[in-house]
């Protein structure tokens, strides 16, 4: 055993004495004192500190204390009961207890300080948290992993041994968990690259629209629109594309208006005040491309595209806006003497044949009756 962990132990047995249980007590009062004065007096950090190492500290250093004497006695009576040393069970409740104020004083301090906020200079408050809850994590992992290596080494094992075990751990962990690792992965990269924020909208390949409503150790939380929750794992993000679109800077408006072949000596008309209509709308924004141009012969129509963007992202305002422009260009198209085609099939009879043809008749009553249509 090293000298340096025999030194440790040789302090510990003399908590557990007789002397050493007064002594005790007397620091764990005046640690007890000087937490709650820091607490009611102190200013800025002070009290966010005594409030997370409070019970972690008084809780695990009396645990040991006591408890550590009374293995003490048990050991001193029946040796042979007690295959663990006393020592070492109260070296490892001090060091629980250390690695549980780290963890709460480390939470208190990202969560809480304004400094370390401050210091990751993140504009948007959704990425801060995000940022937040990946040092959270982080921080967390780390404590626990070198508190149970301190424990390894408190019970005996060798710091090669824990080395080499640990790091053993770490690849058949990586192995054998491979669906877990890479879901655990990949939600640090989500945390890197923040292709969406909680709260966001996203589009997923084979899965429904939502809401991102947490991003999670091992998988993500999404809020459908039918308001069901939808819980994809973290590595479909890696190998599928992600559609954001509540991270747009427009919304578009684009269509195919059909018109009527009669129209075609109105479609110049009926163009130049679309395109003038829409570079004079407020909610259209002109700095993007606006483009109204008879663009397709059809079967039944002639077709004008319209195609703008709107300053909105929102899309309730995006609806209420692309509504209204559509009516103005129904207005438009109806004043210019102009209407709307439909898919329809005409019949026109052949020239040139006598009246009295069968083929010519039949000719005549399809156009009468189309006159009364």
């Amino acid at each position: 055993m090293p000298n340096t962990q025999q030194e440790l132990l040789n302090k510990i047995d003399f908590f557990q004495s007789q002397e050493g249980i007064l002594v005790g007590t007397v620091f764990l009062a005046v640690l007890w004192l000087i937490l709650v004065l820091l607490d009611k007096y102190g200013r800025r950090i002070g009290p966010l500190v005594a409030r997370s190492i409070r019970r972690p500290l008084l809780l695990g250093f009396s645990s040991a204390l006591y408890l550590g004497w009374l293995l003490h006695l048990l050991e001193v009576q029946a040796k042979a009961l007690l295959p663990i040393k006393s020592s070492a069970v109260s070296t490892a409740l001090v060091v629980v207890a250390l690695g549980w104020a780290t963890i709460n004083l480390g939470r208190a301090l990202l969560l809480q300080s304004n400094r370390i906020q401050l210091w990751l200079k993140v504009e948007d408050p959704r990425d801060e948290a995000m940022l937040t809850t990946l040092l959270d994590r982080v921080f967390t992992i780390g404590v626990i992993v070198l508190t149970i290596a301190a424990l390894m080494v408190t019970f005996g094992v060798s710091t090669a041994a824990v080395g080499a075990l640990l790091g053993g751990a770490g690849i058949g962990l990586g192995f054998g968990t491979q669906q877990i690792s890479q879901n655990f992965l990949a939600g640090f990269m989500l945390f890197f690259t923040r292709p969406f924020s909680e709260g966001d909208w996203i589009s997923v390949s084979s899965f429904d629209d939502g809401t991102v409503e947490k991003i999670g150790w091992y998988h993500t939380r999404i809020r459908t629109f039918d308001r069901r929750p939808l819980y994809i794992p973290n590595s479909i993000f890696a190998t599928t594309p992600i559609e954001n679109p509540g991270r747009m800077y427009n919304r578009r408006i684009k269509a195919s208006i059909s018109l009527r072949y009669e129209d075609l000596p109105r479609i110049e008309a009926i163009t130049k005040n679309v395109r003038s209509l829409l570079l004079n709308h407020p909610d259209i924004d002109q700095k993007q491309s606006i483009l109204v141009n008879f663009n397709e012969w059809d079967s039944s129509s002639i077709n004008m595209m319209v195609y703008c963007f709107t300053k909105t992202t929102v899309w309730k305002d995006w609806l209420d806006i692309q509504q209204e422009v559509f009516l103005q260009i129904a207005d438009i198209v109806q004043k210019a003497g102009g209407d709307f085609a439909f898919n329809c099939t005409t019949l026109y009879p052949a020239p040139n044949l006598n009246d009295d043809n069968p083929i010519s008749r039949l000719g005549e009553d399809l156009k009468s009756n189309r006159s009364l249509l």
